[in-house]
């Protein structure tokens, strides 16, 4: 652990908000939905954690007016990125710790898309001072965690910035204007979902759950045609009572929230809306959904990509790892007939 000082003109200086706006492509885009219910986020300046080529983090920091709220989703957090380190496409830990502001305020929930709202979205007026902890610290910092809350400090994770592109960008119909089609094929929504079933069944056999699959935790790498996911603070790890019954809800909700959303552009009806999501919402969430298709569905879709997908959203699908099978033979399927 060592102590540093953060504000203007220090060597580590909180920037612009990563919690207000999305990118896909060369667009830029202010997303109200991409707020978080229990941390803000900015990049963070600071060279030891921006590696070779200069790239900043990000840090994520428990709001302060929800200290109470916020503190078991960090502790969920923390402890499932330390479990998961070693699981391809999962946005790893940089660092984590505590920190206290002494001067400035934190600023509103603004896009910086001008030079004007730039300046009104920055944290680069806050001072203070933060104890950083290295990953190989994790133990330390959860036993501090309770501690550190009590008296008003505010708990932090630094992960990478996500350069790639958003996928609710990439294929929402409403933000792509009905273009999704085109800017993310059927082929990519299959592949994607495939990879995000292999991240899913890694949690699943560590007793992990993710839950909260809204698409935009999803970024998509175009030249590596790879899928990363980040924000796991309304994941949990899950005991012996009623574990199956809990993986096989994982998976539900992957599919009616973010595969329904790949593959259709939206998510299955009913299912939780895109947005700030508390646990209690995700959990309350329907056990199946029927499906609803529309004329565009069917001339994007196949038979037989309608019917897997109407299985998954129903709830047929008991494992992460059966419906990336079944995700894996359409992609073959689509490719061989390209």
């Amino acid at each position: 652990m060592e102590t540093k000082k953060f504000g203007p003109n220090k060597s580590m200086t909180l920037t612009e908000p990563m919690d207000t706006w999305l990118s896909a492509g060369l667009r830029d885009f202010a997303v109200p939905e991409a707020a978080g219910s229990s941390a803000r986020v900015f990049l963070l300046k600071y060279e030891p954690l921006a590696g070779d080529y200069l790239a900043y983090p990000v840090i994520k920091v428990m709001r302060p007016d929800k200290q109470q709220y916020a503190l078991p989703l960090f502790r969920n957090e923390v402890q499932i990125l330390d479990a998961l380190s070693d699981v391809p496409g999962v946005t790893p830990m940089l660092g984590l710790g505590f920190m206290q502001v002494n001067e400035g305020v934190w600023p509103g929930e603004i896009a910086p898309l001008s030079t004007s709202l730039k300046e009104k979205a920055s944290a680069m007026r806050i001072e203070g001072s933060m104890d950083l902890y290295s990953p190989e610290e994790t133990q330390t910092f959860l036993s501090e965690l309770d501690s550190r809350v009590a008296e008003d400090w505010l708990a932090f994770i630094i992960l990478p910035r996500r350069w790639e592109d958003n996928l609710y960008l990439r294929c929402d119909s409403g933000y792509t204007r009905g273009e999704f089609k085109r800017t993310f094929s059927v082929a990519n929504a299959l592949q994607a979902g495939m990879q995000i079933c292999d991240i899913i069944q890694a949690a699943h056999e560590k007793d992990i759950v993710y839950l909260d699959h809204k698409v935009l935790h999803y970024f998509w790498n175009e030249p590596r045609q790879k899928v990363f996911v980040l924000d796991w603070n309304i994941g949990r790890k899950i005991g012996d009572n009623n574990g199956q019954d809990v993986l096989k809800f994982d998976v539900l909700q992957f599919s009616a929230r973010a595969l329904h959303h790949l593959m259709t552009g939206r998510q299955a009806p009913g299912s939780v809306n895109v947005g700030p999501n508390k646990p209690e919402e995700i959990q309350n969430a329907p056990a199946q959904y029927e499906p609803v298709w529309t004329y565009d569905d069917h001339k994007r879709l196949s038979e037989d990509e309608m019917a897997v997908l109407g299985s998954a959203i129903q709830g047929e699908f008991t494992t992460a790892q059966a419906l990336g099978h079944e995700l894996k033979a359409l992609y073959e399927k689509r490719r061989s007939t390209a």
